[in-house]
């Protein structure tokens, strides 16, 4: 035997999701005299926050540019050459794998 969906548990369960909404509003609407306190703490924080910002950008310093001699020569920046030479190394390491095999390989087919 089929068990049928009982009609009044689906209206039990409708009314239940109504009555939950509803208590819901209630809960997140703030009264009219909490909703004032709030809009002028919000003005006050907004005025704090601006009163900050410009305290924070009126201490970060001004750069300061190094005195610099006129007879001064840059001259070459070795760190390029630190920094790109183990990876010259490995490709060219790894190049010299690669053809050597292929190298014999070529052989041993003109070999066949």
């Amino acid at each position: 035997m089929a068990r049928g969906r009982s009609s009044l548990a689906a209206f039990l369960l409708a009314a239940a999701a109504v009555f939950f909404s509803c208590q819901l509003r209630k809960v997140f609407v703030p009264s009219a005299t909490r909703v004032d306190a709030l809009a002028v703490q919000r003005e006050q924080a907004a005025a704090l926050g601006a009163v900050l910002t410009a305290a924070a950008a009126a201490a970060v310093p001004a750069p300061v540019l190094a005195a610099r001699g006129e007879d001064d020569e840059e001259g070459f920046d070795l760190r390029i050459i630190v920094i790109i030479a183990p990876a010259l190394v490995a490709v060219s390491w790894a190049l010299f794998n690669v053809w050597r095999v292929l190298f014999r390989q070529t052989v041993r087919i003109g070999e066949s």
